[in-house]
């Protein structure tokens, strides 16, 4: 739970404007969500329609990707986007995948990932796997042109 409840923190944080922006797009009190959202107060939670809200406000699918490891599953999203060419999307796919290096080796430069890190590696890898999903599409797409030509 408490990574689930860190991820919601850290998506409120990031979001346009912080805690007290999101808050007043939500339509809700500042305090009421600043307590809801602090991972270390066990008296206030977060509800459903607030998860739903922040992750829609956000576009941050880290804590529902939190929620659904707490049960050893995970999100998976789709996309329809396509590159203009193959090419162009190994070449992204490559630059996203060395991202996900990157941010494991820098996490474990002290030999330790703490929660911060961990939510930016899964952030990357999130990000590797829409640059496979686009790579695919890309790849879909040439083979319907090159079957028609």
């Amino acid at each position: 739970m408490d990574e689930f409840l860190m991820a919601l923190h850290q998506s409120a944080k990031a979001a346009r404007g912080g805690i007290c922006g999101l808050a007043r797009r939500l339509g809700k009190r500042e305090q009421t969500l600043i307590n809801k959202l602090n991972p270390a107060d066990e008296m206030h939670m977060p509800h459903v329609g607030e998860l739903v809200a922040i992750i829609d406000d956000t576009g941050d699918l880290s804590p529902l990707e939190a929620l659904a490891g707490m049960f050893g599953a995970r999100v998976v999203t789709s996309t329809h986007e396509r590159n203009s060419s193959a090419a162009l999307a190994v070449i992204h796919t490559a630059s996203e995948t060395g991202d996900v290096s990157k941010a494991v080796e820098e996490a474990l430069t002290d030999g330790v990932i703490d929660a911060k890190e961990h939510m930016r590696i899964m952030r990357e890898i999130r990000e590797a796997r829409h640059a496979l999903a686009v790579l695919e599409n890309t790849l879909r797409e040439e083979v319907k042109r090159n079957e028609i030509c």
